[in-house]
């Protein structure tokens, strides 16, 4: 490692960028990208020194190569396989050929796609992961045998692959009603079981965590009417209101306000994930068992504005210095092997 503050080579791109942007002030599309570096330059200055590193398919065909010589640690911000499994595949052969440490490397991305991680989180204590099937040329044959094979129940949400925010085609109640997809050979779908989780009270909730090597965030708790939750769903409500207390309150009282099992079952998913900086949507229930939504690296922490503001603000604290201990522990890792 370098004997100046730690330099972190953030690695950006998509399969939908064909040329290499070396200029660092250029503007590069970022869709299936994370926003750690926008959270990491909210470090005080200088704590980290770092440059973006951008990568497409085509890198290894041009001439021009980056210069890597002062970076102590890759950040691999490629985050969704759905999107961009070109961009992983040449990440993958760029950092091979360096003895730089990784964060989120792209063959543990690779394994986080909806369909994987409804196998890899099945059977944690006091976790529900609702069964996924991903549909690939689907027609309504070949997924009678897919459900079948799975135990696959009913209603369920259908979705694009690659798609975040909600974005869907809807709940369905069985095969037929989904018969608008058949023979699209041009995209691919994931069919996940709708779990209705609202509480006694009639209330939604989930809650976003983020997990940064050993420690856990909780990002974000929104309570809403509606099941399809978002960070804007719970605008409508008062400041004062019961449903905003509560969400300032879950925010405010962090990893160790959570029960004791919800605690345990947030350790072994960030065990079985393989990632080391990733976000999890899930609904923690009344008796604190996790039912999860969605865990992947592609999760933003930060708002569009950039200003964490209200009942989330609260978060912004131990996520900085969560990146902190684990950008210092990756260089670290460098400084052992050379």
């Amino acid at each position: 490692m370098s004997e100046a503050s730690p330099r972190v080579g953030f690695i950006v791109g998509n399969d939908f960028d064909r040329t290499i942007q070396f200029d660092q002030e250029g503007v590069v599309y970022l869709q299936g990208n994370n926003d750690a570096g926008r959270v990491l330059a909210l470090l005080p200055e200088r704590e980290f020194d770092h440059a973006r590193i951008h990568i497409a398919p085509s890198y290894f065909r041009k001439a021009r190569r980056w210069n890597v010589s002062e970076i102590d640690v890759f950040w691999n911000m490629v985050s969704d396989a759905d999107q961009n499994p070109k961009t992983l595949d040449a990440i993958e052969k760029f950092t091979a050929d360096f003895d730089i440490p990784v964060i989120d490397p792209p063959h543990q991305v690779r394994h986080t796609r909806r369909h994987q991680i409804a196998l890899r989180l099945a059977g944690i204590d006091n976790v529900h992961m609702p069964k996924t099937l991903l549909l690939r040329n689907p027609t309504l044959e070949r997924l009678k045998r897919q459900v079948e094979e799975a135990a696959f129940e009913f209603p369920a949400i259908i979705r694009r692959t690659g798609t975040h925010n909600g974005q869907m085609l809807g709940v369905v109640a069985s095969l037929e009603e989904i018969e608008g997809v058949y023979g699209d050979r041009n995209n691919d779908y994931y069919l996940t079981e709708f779990v209705d989780f609202r509480r006694a009270d009639g209330w939604y909730r989930k809650t976003r965590f983020f997990l940064v090597g050993g420690d856990i965030v909780v990002r974000q708790h929104v309570v809403s009417e509606n099941w399809n939750i978002h960070g804007r769903s719970g605008r409508e409500m008062a400041d004062d209101s019961p449903q905003r207390l509560e969400a300032k309150a879950i925010v405010g009282g962090g990893f160790a306000g959570l029960p004791e099992i919800t605690r345990a079952a947030l350790r072994e998913i960030g065990d079985r994930m393989g990632l080391e900086y990733f976000g999890l949507d899930a609904s923690v229930d009344a008796d604190g068992r996790v039912l999860v939504f969605e865990a992947n690296a592609t999760m933003n922490f930060l708002p569009s504005s950039g200003h964490m503001r209200g009942r989330s603000a609260a978060a912004l604290e131990p996520m900085l210095a969560a990146v902190r201990k684990l950008v210092l522990a990756k260089a670290g890792q460098r400084t052992t092997k050379t």
